[in-house]
């Protein structure tokens, strides 16, 4: 036993991570539909008057109640075990998102997308991340990089999928949540009878106020708030999600409206694939190297994590300054190749200084501070195109990597020595 917990056979926790990248999948190709058939939908709307911002009212909500959420679901995943959270969660979007397929107003994409799917959803991150970094110790950061990958593919893949199934005619987008949401409550099915049963913190031998009473929830906290550095991580991811939610909600209309006889399709393939395939090659290549220079050199995960955030800043104003539709998909392909610098980084800068059996609390966190801050972008970048103009919209985004370098700079500087914690020997998991 080590911390109350058996070790494992060395293959289950690949197979793991086979079962979360999956899950992981579904969780951001479905936060992909709506801004993938995004257009289709306007169209089938029009007749409701419905305006730009209250469209982007729905991925408001969707981001609002991730993150109010999200650190429920990271307490419950360390408190009430992380299986069966993440099951939960995954059943819960998953019909959250086959009922938007029913939705015939802004009321309802609301409900079902904006409220129930993000309900579910916020459920998966924080018992994913806590189950990684339990069975993959030296492993960690090339394990969180491939679950990390499940984003880009996961985007890439549902906006051509969405995009060419809302070209076939009138109400052709309902089946795009059909299928997906179906498809998900499968595969929570699946992780059911697969994944292994994961102990709360009472049976894992802890004390009883730490597993029953406020004293945990407490601790959880503080294992997070009393470090300044995992505080100033959270902020800046916070910057970073706020530009990430508006651009990606908005930049399938951007380019349809901006640049001539670009379909619905190829703008909802085009806007995200150059972007997820520069993350996905990049966040894989610098993952590997923090695994190999990681032990070395204790700060370099939060300073590339900070170097990620400064590369963000000038192709973002040029996709905000693209005069032709292939200069755009360049500038999302290098916007990509910066997202992955720093999302290779993000978590594990962020484990750096929190205790193991409070990661998934400290990602709950660290999403209910991000997704607050960030759950205006959709619906300012809305009301921002119709007032003013999409583009300014997408370059007043680089302000926030800004603020987003600065808030990591100073943990760098300031923090994070006195904040990072003793790794544990190789091969003990908590």
């Amino acid at each position: 036993m080590v911390n109350g917990e058996q070790r494992v056979g060395a293959g289950y926790k690949w197979r793991l991570l086979g079962f979360l990248f999956v899950a992981f999948f579904l969780v951001m190709g479905t936060r992909q539909l709506y801004n993938a058939v995004l257009p289709q939908i306007k169209l089938e709307f029009a007749e409701y008057g419905i305006s730009d911002a209250q469209f982007g009212l729905v991925g408001s909500v969707f981001t609002a109640t991730f993150g109010i959420l999200i650190l429920a679901s990271g307490l419950a995943a360390d408190f009430l075990g992380r299986k069966r959270v993440l099951v939960a969660g995954t059943f819960l979007f998953s019909t959250g998102v086959f009922f938007t397929g029913f939705a015939g107003g802004i009321v309802a994409l609301i409900l079902f997308y904006g409220v129930m799917n993000a309900a579910g959803q916020c459920c998966v991150a924080p018992a994913s991340y806590g189950l990684l970094s339990k069975y993959h110790t030296d492993t960690r950061a090339t394990a969180l990089a491939i679950f990390q990958a499940a984003v880009y593919c996961g985007v890439i893949l549902s906006s051509l999928f969405g995009g060419k199934v809302a070209e076939l005619g009138d109400g052709s987008w309902k089946w795009v949540f059909w299928i997906m949401g179906a498809f998900g409550v499968l595969w929570a099915l699946v992780m059911a009878i697969g994944l292994k049963p994961e102990p709360t913190l009472g049976e894992r031998g802890l004390s009883h106020d730490v597993a029953t009473g406020k004293a945990s929830v407490r601790e959880a906290f503080a294992a997070m708030l009393r470090k300044p550095t995992a505080v100033l991580i959270a902020l800046a991811f916070g910057c970073f999600t706020y530009a990430r939610m508006g651009l990606l909600l908005w930049i399938a209309v951007f380019m349809t409206t901006a640049f001539r006889d670009v379909r619905v399709s190829s703008a909802a393939l085009h806007g995200v694939l150059w972007l997820n395939v520069g993350a996905l090659v990049s966040c894989l290549v610098v993952a590997k190297a923090l695994d190999r220079f990681g032990a070395r050199r204790s700060r370099i995960r939060l300073e590339v994590a900070a170097l990620g955030v400064i590369l963000c800043i000038v192709p973002m104003l040029w996709v905000a300054k693209s005069g032709s539709f292939v200069s755009c998909c360049a500038a999302l392909l290098v916007l990509g190749l910066s997202f992955g610098v720093y999302e290779a980084a993000n978590y594990p800068a962020m484990f750096d200084c929190i205790e193991p059996r409070y990661r998934s609390a400290a990602t709950g966190i660290t999403g209910c501070l991000a997704f607050l801050l960030a759950s205006p972008g959709p619906v300012v970048l809305g009301w921002m195109g119709e007032h003013l103009s999409t583009r300014l919209g997408f370059a007043s985004l680089a302000g926030f990597y800004i603020v987003g370098a600065i808030l990591l700079a100073v943990a760098l500087f300031y923090f994070f020595e006195r904040d990072r914690i003793i790794q544990l020997p190789k091969g003990v998991v908590s």
